[in-house]
């Protein structure tokens, strides 16, 4: 609407040059009231009315050229033949309209504002023809005209020349159609843009900000996060003694100790092409091969394990020194987005989730820092050093499990 307004005041600016005083004045006038008359429909902006307003406005528009082309004479001085009106720029404001309505980025819109201008320019031809006693036209010509001929023909006050008013008609019918075409392409490029944008935040919110850029991108791939079931190695760390930790300081030191583990960890896990599941408390649950997948996942998850396990011994974490227990499974998981509306979180379940958990826990009995299934170090394809711990039960499972350990560690 503000878009519209503003060419209809260059117009009612461009009357006050083309016409003489005072009539001038009053043509920029009322054009000057039109176009401020169309912003009366921003009130009906979020009501049951707005779609009716836009479309009564532009009607009204296309109308308002038509009477310009039909009623309003050519001059104040004589009786100027009302056909003359065709050799001015007239016709060339239904374009305006039109263009106006492109801005409304609705294609029914633009087809309707369209439709009532060709519809517009073809009554204005038929009334004014209807009050010619002689009609003159291009069919008046004889063959091969000469240039004396033409011009005589052409310029006669009698001419309406109807071939080129339906011949006006048509790319007027032609240009809307184009516009809507071009307009329905837009919307959906825009469509597209915020669906991916909301998918890239619907990303953000499910997996935090720990998740690098480059994952996320693979991550707006629909089918990663869809419901799917494949087999995964999934690393469960957790720091030993936290609740002993924690007594000892104040909250805010805390969560800074946290924040800086986290984080050390997730590098780590993202250069082994692993993605951070769910921040537990003051553990990680970590996947390989969901929800992107991972050749070779048990060996990126042993070789995570291995680079944490070096990184949690060489350094501290906001002063602290602290020590940390892994465990290690490899199953056939189900994963995918589970909540309703926009709390939403990507999880996992399975076997393997909850023996990785279990094996973890399983590090306190055994006075290791990294217990790993058989199954995983069945599946490991490099030459990873592997120390037999021995077939254990396991709470929850049914038949013992086989576990190792890292050689060197």
């Amino acid at each position: 609407m503000v878009g519209r307004t503003v060419a209809v005041m260059l117009i009612a600016m461009a009357y006050l040059l083309s016409y003489y005083f005072p009539i001038n004045v009053g043509i920029a006038a009322i054009t000057a009231m039109i176009a401020l008359g169309g912003l009366t429909s921003l009130a009906a902006a979020g009501t049951r009315y707005e779609r009716h307003a836009r479309y009564a406005v532009f009607a009204f528009d296309a109308t308002a050229v038509t009477v310009l082309l039909a009623f309003i004479p050519l001059s104040s001085g004589g009786d100027v033949p009302q056909n003359m009106v065709f050799l001015t720029s007239s016709v060339q404001h239904y374009y305006v309209v039109i263009a106006a309505a492109v801005l409304t980025l609705s294609p029914p819109l633009v087809l309707w504002t369209g439709a009532w201008a060709a519809g517009g320019l073809l009554f204005a031809t038929g009334w004014i023809l209807s009050g010619m006693d002689k009609v003159v036209s291009y069919s008046s010509l004889p063959i091969s005209p000469s240039r004396e001929i033409y011009i005589q023909t052409v310029l006669d006050p009698n001419f309406l020349g109807i071939a080129s008013r339906l011949q006006e008609a048509l790319i007027i019918t032609l240009v809307t159609a184009i516009a809507a075409l071009a307009v329905h392409r837009a919307r959906r490029v825009v469509s597209d843009h915020a669906k991916a944008e909301a998918g890239r935040r619907r990303v953000q919110s499910l997996f935090g900000r720990y998740v690098p850029a480059p994952i996320l991108r693979e991550l707006l791939d629909e089918g990663h996060l869809a419901p799917q079931a494949r087999h995964a190695t999934l690393l469960f760390a957790d720091i030993a003694g936290f609740t002993r930790l924690s007594e000892g300081l104040h909250p805010t030191r805390l969560v800074h100790l946290l924040n800086e583990f986290f984080s050390a960890v997730t590098e780590i896990v993202d250069q082994h092409g692993g993605v951070v599941i769910n921040y537990l408390g003051d553990a990680l649950l970590i996947s390989f091969n969901a929800p992107l997948p991972v050749e070779h996942h048990a060996d990126a998850a042993v070789h995570a394990s291995q680079d944490i396990l070096a990184m949690i011994q060489q350094r501290e974490f906001d002063g602290i020194q602290i020590r940390l227990r892994i465990g290690i499974a490899t199953g056939l998981i189900a994963a995918g987005t589970v909540g309703t509306g926009d709390r939403q979180t990507y999880t996992l379940y399975g076997d393997a989730v909850n023996l990785a958990q279990r094996l973890q826990e399983l590090n306190k009995e055994t006075g290791t820092s990294c217990l790993i299934s058989g199954i995983t170090a069945q599946q490991i394809n490099a030459n990873i050093p592997l120390t037999r711990v021995g077939t254990v039960p396991i709470r929850n499972v049914r038949m013992p499990i086989e576990i190792f350990r890292h050689s060197d560690i």
